[in-house]
């Protein structure tokens, strides 16, 4: 082997066999490019799917009537009390308790599955008042002591703010007040995505009823006057007060 040094810098190698002083190819440079981000999947609150398969255990649960052989084989059948639930409702239950989302997609599966039951209304107005009560238990004591010390009128609107807050960040509603009248907004809500015809939609004016009640000591209805699964541009609930019979 022969090897020389250029003036340019370059070795010039001579093999055996090799045809000498042949430069070697260069090689040619790239540049670097660093790959996109992933866009993360959208999420929804773990306490949403949460309340959903509750309410469906509870559902499925038998009555205590003494008749046990009975409710064995019943319990065997309902879907609500299968390990699978079981097992979900505990993931579910932890990533709530820290105060954690779950996919979107998740959230969606729940939705239909409780949609193809002939109980769904059942199940979705029991879930819509218990996941309120979990999203109400979330808020910090320092503002439910505030909002218990306050003059009235006060600490109405401080939980009314309350209510709007939790009803954003939780179930993605957009709540206002004119006149003493309170509605509650939803564009692309995912009871709408789960079942297009807007059955599901009663889990969220069941959590939204339970949270003004909950928070504010709202006794009136709460009415879904809008529903995109009917063609209309929003789903829209608004609020009516409890006729006082003297």
């Amino acid at each position: 082997m022969y090897a020389k040094g250029g003036n340019d810098g370059t070795i010039e190698v001579s093999l055996p066999g090799y045809l000498p002083h042949c430069r070697p190819t260069a090689i040619p440079s790239y540049r670097l490019i660093s790959a996109p981000n992933p866009v993360p999947k959208p999420t929804a609150a773990a306490l949403i799917p949460l309340s959903l398969l509750e309410a469906l255990r509870n559902l499925d649960t038998p009555v205590e009537d003494g008749m046990d052989e009975l409710a064995e084989e019943i319990a065997v059948r309902r879907l609500g009390l299968s390990p699978t639930v079981a097992a979900q409702i505990q993931r579910y239950r932890q990533t709530a308790e820290r105060g954690g989302t779950v996919d979107t997609d998740e959230v969606l599966s729940v939705l239909r599955l409780v949609g193809r039951r002939p109980d769904a209304p059942l199940v979705f107005a029991d879930a819509g008042r218990r996941a309120a009560r979990y999203a109400a238990r979330s808020r910090g004591r320092p503002s439910r002591t505030l909002a218990r010390l306050s003059p009235k009128g006060v600490a109405r609107r401080l939980a009314l703010r309350g209510v709007g807050r939790l009803a954003r960040t939780i179930f993605d509603g957009d709540l206002s007040e004119d006149g003493g009248t309170i509605e509650i907004r939803m564009t692309a809500p995912l009871s709408i995505v789960a079942a297009p015809a807007g059955e599901a939609c009663l889990f969220y004016g069941s959590a939204y009823q339970e949270l003004l009640r909950t928070m504010t000591g709202f006794e009136g209805a709460l009415l879904h006057e809008g529903c995109v699964g009917r063609g209309e541009p929003v789903c829209l609930w608004r609020t009516v007060e409890a006729e006082v019979y003297e």
